[in-house]
């Protein structure tokens, strides 16, 4: 790797040495740790090393620089250039609202930066329809990353704003 490629991911959420990458919060609001979210597949470890947000505001934004390998109304997959893929997941069972209250701001396929919106959604609209609103963030791929001797690691805060780090990933 030249110079010039690490300046460049240095810019993408990795570290200046190309050693860390830094996956943001995705909302602002109260962080909820993996154990203590409220859809069992996430807090059992089942989609990776995970963690939830209960979001302040009704808008989603990219943890990561990617490309989105999946925009449905209530989720999304993301792939990082370093093989690093996160799912950010909004709310709980939300599939069932059919993507009502939801308006999804990118397409598969689409390269995004981090800090770009993902979704809008009405908040009210899915407390109204009986589902939790968690916004839950994994990086579904942390198995894999680990076995390869990186560290998939979730900061300790009580409380996040869109942009702040909120898992870090090591070689």
């Amino acid at each position: 790797m030249g110079l010039f490629d690490r300046m460049k991911r240095g810019k993408k959420g990795v570290d200046e040495k190309g050693e860390t990458l830094v996956v943001k919060a995705p909302a602002s609001g109260n962080v909820v740790r993996m154990e203590d979210l409220p859809d069992p597949v996430f807090a059992g470890g089942m989609m990776g090393r995970a963690v939830g947000i209960r979001p302040e505001c009704g808008e989603v934004f990219a943890p990561v620089d990617g490309t989105i390998l999946a925009a449905m109304p209530h989720a999304f997959g993301l792939a990082c250039e370093d093989g690093v893929e996160v799912i950010v997941h909004v709310g709980v069972d939300t599939v069932e609202m059919k993507g009502d209250g939801f308006d999804v701001k990118v397409k598969k396929g689409q390269a995004v930066k981090a800090g770009s919106v993902l979704v809008a959604f009405d908040r009210d609209k899915v407390t109204e329809a009986g589902y939790d609103d968690t916004v839950i963030m994994a990086v579904s791929n942390s198995d894999d990353l680990e076995e390869q001797g990186r560290r998939v690691k979730v900061a300790e805060a009580e409380n996040v704003e869109v942009g702040d780090t909120l898992i870090t990933v090591a070689r």
